[in-house]
């Protein structure tokens, strides 16, 4: 049964210091199995850090940052978005003054020409202080007692 070793599994910086921990022993001149039993992990795993480091240095130890898709729209598009959605529907030449998730998502097709589902225009919509109200998307700052 592995030991607890006071942390959570992916806490990137503690996994970070376990590894560099690690290389510090061996470089003291303790085994890889002695490490590896201490630390509780695989034998394989101190051989790929200690490999890290003589490669690359502390550097081949570090965490790496967390890679995710690029944003299909560029942030100083994302910046007008609000602009474009004060000006109303009307303005872009739908039937209705209500903005709807799908006319969102086609006001940014034809501005930028990049396509967003309904589903993540709702939610592009709500990241910009949108909220929905009957049938319809208003600026979270909006007074609807008459």
């Amino acid at each position: 049964m592995p030991r607890h070793l006071g942390y959570e599994r992916r806490d990137a910086e503690k996994l970070e210091a376990r590894r560099i921990a690690a290389v510090v022993r061996l470089r003291r001149g303790e085994s890889t199995s002695r490490v590896a039993r201490s630390l509780g992990v695989r034998i394989q795993s101190v051989q790929r850090w200690a490999r890290s480091y003589r490669l690359r240095g502390v550097r081949g130890l570090r965490r790496l940052p967390k890679s995710a898709p690029r944003p299909k729209l560029a942030r100083e598009k994302l910046a007008r978005l609000p602009g474009l959605l004060a000006q109303g529907p009307l303005a872009h030449g739908f039937d209705t003054p209500v903005w709807t998730s799908e006319r969102f998502a086609l006001l940014i097709w034809r501005r930028f020409r990049v396509r967003y589902s309904r589903d993540h225009a709702h939610r592009l919509l709500q990241q910009l202080g949108w909220r929905w109200h009957e049938h319809t998307w208003l600026p979270k700052n909006t007074n609807l007692r008459s």
